[in-house]
């Protein structure tokens, strides 16, 4: 079953652009960020905004949840990546170094690593305590980062896709000639899925770089519109330019659902955790929940 049918509307499409949206592990809570500078912590069963968090300069781009749920990172126009206590509201470390926006961000499975891809055409790894290193090898701006075991898988607007082994520092890059603009990996870490600005998306071999399906019929031609897997790796989601949500069959590769979702582009969309459901975000503001059953 595909979360296809609207379950709650979280926040309606009258606040500001939404860039991100993240579920914790559990998919109990929603994180949000956007171009008013706050990151929201809201329980979408309840539609209820439980905190803002407040530090940031200019708009939000990205969000990471730790594995633990008691931490997250967010990152964006401000040059800035924050690591926040989610109890307290509190930022617990500043990591400041990028020379340009930051456009994405997440964890290692420990959660003890951050690794942060800017416009500035670097990736940069820090210890949640201090700097670690700082990878040069972009060409241009870093639009996405995943972290998988010791894999970083970074998107780039130069077109290629790098793979870094963050424990021996080993590189393989595979082009798409294309702007990238959302990159993650498959549940089962052995694909890799990747957005690109030719009204694209892409499943990749993780092993050898090898093209394995490519779904179209949405548009992204301009904006950073992000994509993903269902938990199940069976599906392919993705936001889209005209407002709906596009829901491809991995193998067949066929769009099996387009879903009209927002009135304005679908930035943000994030499969649940555990459950068929997802969670979906828009440039109108608007955040929503969808679910595998009709709402009773």
């Amino acid at each position: 079953p595909l979360p296809i049918f609207e379950d709650q509307v979280v926040s309606d499409a009258t606040g500001s652009q939404i860039n991100a949206c993240q579920y914790n592990s559990t998919g109990e809570y929603i994180l949000t960020g956007g171009v008013d500078r706050t990151v929201r912590l809201w329980n979408p069963e309840t539609r209820f905004c439980i905190k803002t968090y407040e530090a940031h300069g200019w708009e939000v781009l990205d969000l990471a949840v730790s594995p633990e749920n008691g931490k997250f990172a967010s990152c964006g126009g401000d040059k800035t990546v924050f690591l926040w206590d989610v109890l307290s509201g509190m930022t617990i470390r500043r990591f400041s170094g990028h020379t340009q926006r930051v456009n994405a961000v997440d964890f290692n499975d420990e959660g003890t690593v951050l690794a942060s891809g800017s416009y500035d055409a670097t990736i940069r790894l820090w210890d949640c305590r201090a700097p670690i290193q700082i990878l040069e090898e972009p060409k241009d701006s870093v639009t996405s980062i995943k972290i998988h075991g010791s894999d970083l898988l970074a998107g780039c607007v130069d077109g290629t896709i790098r793979m870094y082994d963050i424990r021996n520092g080993a590189l393989i890059t595979d082009q798409i000639f294309e702007p990238i603009t959302s990159v993650s990996f498959s549940k089962d870490g052995n694909c890799v899925l990747a957005s690109s600005l030719d009204d694209t998306v892409r499943l990749m071999d993780r092993a050898n770089g090898g093209l394995l399906n490519a779904y179209k019929g949405h548009t992204n031609s301009k904006y950073k519109i992000r994509s993903c897997l269902s938990n199940s790796d069976a599906y392919v989601l993705s936001g889209s330019e005209d407002g709906k949500i596009y829901i491809w069959d991995l193998i067949e590769g066929e769009v099996v659902h387009q879903i009209e979702a927002h009135s304005k582009i679908v930035s943000a969309i994030v499969y649940h955790p555990t459950e068929d459901k997802m969670c979906s975000a828009s440039v109108d503001g608007s955040i929503k929940t969808w679910a595998s059953r009709p709402a009773s």
